[in-house]
């Protein structure tokens, strides 16, 4: 074979080797480009919405653990009727009605979070048949709030109150709070209102129940998904500190979501520990103080030694005895005068 053919088939196979990687590396790229433009899309979906289900599942097994113990959950019993909030200034939406309030706001921001996933779901691409779950489950969620009398087309229209455009972020708890305050904006989160008002006076529990059934399996299956931690766990673990140098205190029942509004509210219940589960220390009975009386101790070593008597024999424990010193002689001219039993000093 001579030098140009060699020369030839060198070339040809350099281009062909080329070619190929280049063909190869560029497919590898566009699979890592489209992989991370999935994963950004579901992150930016599903993490919000396993925030927000955490959130309101939080808020509404607050009210579920305090009507189940105490028959009510005060610190929501503000309104007879949504429709009182019209009269109401930011002062109330910021102190006596923010429980109320917030938990409106939380339960709109769900909504918009699973309106915005439903819609957009054919454009998300999740593991195996995880998609059709999510659709399930979504579903699931809608239905139990529709028990709640939160109808499907009127959570829809919640949702998209609660999401500010054109920037297409979530309004924050006073932007929201300014709708409230509009007849004609409020009038679509009355449904809302109206259930909770009815939970917070012990009633509707079985509705109420099954949203917290719906919430938590949504949860579950987006912390599977997400290889997240356990959403709700950490949610509630959440609620609970230590104060430095004290003992555990367990918050749950003061809050929620953004500042802990819940602590601000009356406690529910009565009695010295009523307000356990609302951020307060409960009341530790007293160390029991023994009465006075023999000492009980049964160790020799502690027990006190007793005075030896006439018949009492030797004593077991060696003492030493004390050295009483020199003894002054009697005064010249005492005689008679002498203590009892005292007589001349026989050294003299």
């Amino acid at each position: 074979m001579d030098a140009l053919s060699v020369t030839l088939i060198s070339a040809v196979t350099s281009g062909a080797i080329s070619l190929t990687l280049a063909w190869v590396s560029g497919r590898q790229q566009r699979r890592d480009s489209e992989r991370v433009q999935r994963e950004t899309r579901t992150m930016a979906y599903l993490n919000p919405l396993r925030w927000h289900t955490a959130e309101v599942h939080h808020r509404l097994s607050l009210y579920a653990t305090s009507v189940d113990r105490d028959g009510c959950y005060p610190p929501a019993q503000v309104l007879a009727d949504p429709r009182e909030m019209e009269r109401k200034g930011a002062d109330w939406f910021a102190g006596k009605g923010v429980v109320l309030g917030s938990s409106v706001w939380m339960t709109a921001c769900l909504f918009a979070q699973m309106t915005r996933t439903r819609h957009d779901l054919p454009f998300l691409r999740l593991a195996g048949n995880d998609d059709t779950r999510l659709a399930g489950l979504l579903q699931k969620v809608h239905a139990a709030f529709a028990a709640c009398e939160i109808y499907y087309a009127t959570q829809s229209s919640i949702g998209t109150d609660a999401l500010l455009e054109p920037e297409g972020r979530l309004r924050s708890y006073r932007e929201f709070c300014d709708l409230l305050a509009e007849p004609d904006r409020r009038v679509w989160a009355d449904p809302v209102t109206w259930f909770l008002i009815a939970v917070a006076h012990g009633e509707r529990r079985p509705a109420l129940q099954r949203a917290l059934d719906a919430l938590s399996e949504l949860s579950a299956f987006l912390v599977d998904s997400l290889a997240g931690g356990a959403s709700l766990r950490a949610r509630h673990g959440a609620e609970i500190h230590r104060p430095r140098g004290g003992s555990p205190v367990t918050g749950t029942g003061t809050g929620a979501g953004a500042g802990g509004d819940l602590g601000a509210a009356a406690g529910a219940g009565s009695g010295p520990d009523a307000g356990v589960g609302r951020g307060r220390v409960p009341s530790l009975s007293p160390h029991p103080i023994p009465a006075p009386g023999p000492d009980p101790s049964p160790d020799p070593v502690l027990r006190p030694i007793p005075a030896p008597g006439p018949n009492s024999g030797p004593d077991p424990v060696p003492r030493p005895t004390p050295d009483p010193g020199p003894r002054p002689g009697p005064e010249p001219g005492a005689g008679p005068g002498l203590d009892a039993g005292q007589g001349p000093d026989p050294g003299l």
